[in-house]
């Protein structure tokens, strides 16, 4: 029973000592969670963690309790123990790696992307490798170590005859203890991952959070129980204040305008980095000089971390759930009423062609609508690669002959991959040099800018008939940007038959505004996009993007943020610059401020509420209401719209 007990023991401070050791490397290694910590009061943070670092140390620590037992009881022949502690030991420090990279690159952990990734392997390794060396490396040297320590570890055999009675209370002990860790007590409801969010920030929570614990919870529960509602219920108010800045009318969806849709989502683009919004960067200046003769706004903010949450925003015009993505969990399979499907059932082709494996973002294209999704494994593409898959002068070319056998109209959205990236084909491409990630992030968009110049000739010269042309990011490769620079995107959107003015905006424009501005030039209105249409001369901006639970709310030059899982918690309101990408923190006591959260609390609780029911078709009426009319609006081209 000793020599049992012993080694129990060690199998708990090994694995301890894996899980701890590389949660505090890695973070070190992350410069934004290394800020976090060097902040009074957030070191405590890794102290509270200790729970869930426990958690994961008692599940893995029994499994290899439970080989040393079966090893002792069948056969030492085989080292069976020695398997399953080294196995216990990878995982250990391989989630935590892997939530490392994960976390540093898109700024936030792990949870239901661990289905997500098929078809991606490649590109997932590679960015890995590239992008990543000291994680990488590190990576290896703590799993290099962690097989040297098991191999040599004693492992002294014990009689499993001496003590049936003790043998029956240790295991008893062993695993009511590790049930207790698991669960998180007993005191209140099972823990879950999210549970690191009880801490009372989101900038703790990520400091306390424990990778193998969440990415074995969600391996256990599954990809379509990953999404979790965070926003409290909506109140009946709350759909009256909706309403009445929504001012929804009937649909009016026949009758459209014929006309070709190309729709690029410019992977990862930030804003910070165009001349046209920040002066400082100058890393696309074909984009710029185009933006200066379309249709643009001030700004715009994607309500997204990635391609697939983008898309959502972007074509259904809906917000994401707080803090994750519809791809990939249980509300995939929900009814969508999207854009791509609306111009489907008019009589539009709709296709979708991205340079990277098909995946989960190809198969969530087509679950909103697009009939067609193409990826790299499908014949016709050529041309440089990167490790996700084709460059940006590929996937345009692939798109280009596609067009040219497409009947009229069709709808084709692009998602590009250059920028998905830090590969450039040649050394000399590096034009702000490699001593920076953001100076060849810009030095990849000046190549990606470079393919898009051709692309768009290429368009214009082919156009016969009316093409609508819209270019917006699906994200940015900013994520832990300082202010709003981590969610600020290009966009502009021009039609070759000179039908939509060159004008900007002065409004803070959402991912959500696209889709009602497309059909509103098609000539048509869909009530239950939570968006308007950027052609509504009265349309002022109302963006929103959410950071972990955080909902950030922009209207104007104002932005107030809060907890969507706690509302009690104190608001925090700023004031934006002219091109909204830096915020100065001010008081919450004025009366527009407090208008605005009532505002944001009312949509948020009721459009997460829609999602969640599978009910977003119903936004924004009650059940059975009858439509009524939409006051009228000035046009676009009225004194009412502010020219930049």
């Amino acid at each position: 029973m000793k020599t049992l007990i012993s080694q129990t023991l060690k199998f708990l401070f090994l694995i301890f000592a894996a899980v701890v050791l590389s949660k505090l490397i890695f973070t070190l290694l992350n410069p934004n969670l290394r800020a976090l910590l060097s902040t009074e009061g957030n070191a405590a943070s890794l102290l509270w963690g200790l729970k869930l670092d426990l958690s994961a140390t008692a599940a893995l620590s029994l499994l290899a309790t439970l080989a040393y037992f079966a090893e002792n009881f069948w056969s030492r022949r085989f080292p069976l123990t020695r398997i399953v502690l080294l196995a216990c030991l990878f995982w250990a420090v391989g989630s935590t790696a892997v939530d490392a990279i994960y976390t540093q690159d898109v700024g936030r952990h792990i949870t239901f992307e661990l289905f997500t990734g098929a078809d991606m392997e490649d590109g997932l390794i590679g960015t890995a490798l590239s992008d990543y060396p000291a994680h990488s490396a590190i990576a290896l040297l703590l799993l290099a170590v962690s097989a040297i320590l098991c191999k040599r570890l004693a492992l002294p055999g014990f009689s499993i005859h001496s003590s049936y009675a003790g043998l029956a209370l240790f295991w008893v002990a062993s695993i009511g203890l590790t049930v207790t860790a698991v669960r998180g007590g007993w005191m209140d409801v099972p823990q879950t991952p999210m549970s690191v969010y009880n801490i009372g920030s989101p900038e703790q929570a990520k400091l306390a959070w424990n990778a193998p614990y969440a990415m074995t919870y969600y391996l256990r529960k599954g990809s379509r129980k990953a999404a979790r509602q965070l926003s409290a219920a909506p109140r009946e108010e709350d759909l009256q204040r909706v309403r009445q800045w929504a001012a929804p009318r009937a649909p009016a969806l026949d009758g459209l305008k014929p006309a070709n849709i190309i729709l690029v989502l410019l992977e990862s683009w930030t804003a910070a980095d165009l001349h046209s919004y920040a002066a400082e960067a100058d890393a696309a200046p074909f984009f710029d000089s185009l933006r200066a003769g379309s249709f643009s706004t001030s700004s715009m903010y994607a309500d997204a971390q990635r391609t697939v949450e983008g898309m959502f925003s972007v074509f259904c015009s809906f917000p994401n759930p707080i803090g994750t993505g519809v791809a990939g969990t249980q509300l995939q399979t929900l009814p969508y009423r999207c854009l791509p499907r609306l111009l489907q059932e008019a009589g539009w082709q709709t296709h979708f062609v991205q340079g990277s494996g098909k995946g989960i973002v190809g198969a969530f294209a087509q679950s909103l609508g697009f009939e067609h999704s193409y990826g790299k494994s499908d014949p016709g593409f050529e041309g440089p690669t990167n490790h996700w898959g084709y460059m940006d002068d590929g996937v345009y070319a692939f798109a280009q002959r596609t067009m040219q056998t497409l009947p009229f109209p069709f709808f084709m959205a692009i998602n590009t991959n250059s920028t998905h990236d830090t590969f450039l084909p040649d050394e000399a491409d590096y034009i702000y040099g490699k001593e920076s990630p953001v100076a060849i992030r810009r030095a990849v968009t000046r190549h990606a800018d470079g393919a898009l110049e051709r692309f768009i000739k290429a368009v214009r010269e082919a156009a016969k008939e009316p093409t609508l042309v819209v270019l917006v990011a699906d994200h940015t490769k900013t994520a832990d940007g300082p202010g709003t620079t981590g969610k600020a995107i290009p966009f502009l959107m021009f039609s070759t038959d000179g039908s939509l003015p060159a004008q900007h905006r002065h409004v803070n424009a959402s991912q959500r505004d696209i889709a009602p501005t497309i059909m509103e030039w098609l000539g048509g209105y869909v009530p239950w996009f939570t968006g308007k249409s950027l052609l509504n001369g009265g349309y002022d901006g109302k963006a929103s993007f959410s950071q972990g639970s955080i909902v950030n709310w922009l209207e104007k030059d104002r932005m107030i943020s809060f907890d969507s899982a706690n509302e009690a918690a104190p608001a925090q309101c700023f004031n934006l610059d002219d091109a909204g990408l830096s915020q100065t923190r001010t008081a919450c006591d004025a009366p527009d401020f407090r208008a605005m959260l009532e505002d944001a609390l009312a949509y948020t609780r009721y459009t997460q509420d829609l999602l969640f029911s599978g009910k977003t078709a119903q936004y924004p009426f009650a059940p059975g209401e009858a439509l009524r009319s939409d006051p009228v609006a000035p046009p676009v081209g009225s004194n009412r719209l502010a020219v930049r």
